[in-house]
């Protein structure tokens, strides 16, 4: 999630650099080959390759968080079963009253649970804002606020 995050971010850095530039300043001094033709390649072209890119980034990070939430919590009673059946049975009543002593109040998954619910969707709620003007400028649907939606909806407020 952290690389998807810094890369969203680098290629909203770079639409801002390119906004500020005229759609049809070059930005290769060498042509660049296509298919048909020699062409060099001009803002235009690029702004539209890192919208496109950003959307991709937007949507896969914001896919990818809600499925590693989905996941069910790992089962350490059915660990902690499978583990018994190899211990000899002299060893299992020292094991078994070592089980009723008083376990940590946060599981490391709820830990992590928490930490991407929060901090990580924070992150990525964060970058859908700052993208919003720059991906609505193209006048295509806006999917910033389908995301945010989304993310609001099935990530953060139910956590």
């Amino acid at each position: 999630m952290g690389t998807l995050l810094e890369l969203g971010n680098c290629t909203l850095d770079t639409l801002r650099d390119l906004a500020g530039r005229p759609a049809t300043q070059v930005l290769t001094p060498v042509p660049i080959l296509s298919e048909t033709n020699v062409k060099t390649l001009d803002v235009q072209q690029a702004t539209l390759t890192a919208k496109h890119n950003l959307e991709a980034i937007l949507i896969y990070a914001t896919t990818q968080l809600a499925m590693w939430l989905s996941k069910p919590e790992f089962d350490t009673t059915t660990a902690e079963m499978d583990n018994e059946e190899q211990i000899p049975e002299g060893q299992r009543g020292d094991m078994m009253r070592e089980r009723r002593a008083p376990r940590p109040s946060l599981s490391l998954a709820e830990r992590l649970r928490r930490g991407m619910t929060g901090e990580m969707g924070a992150d990525l709620q964060s970058l859908l804002t700052k993208s919003k003007p720059i991906l609505a400028r193209s006048g295509d649907v806006d999917l910033t606020q389908v995301l945010s939606n989304f993310l609001h909806d099935r990530v953060i407020a139910p956590a």
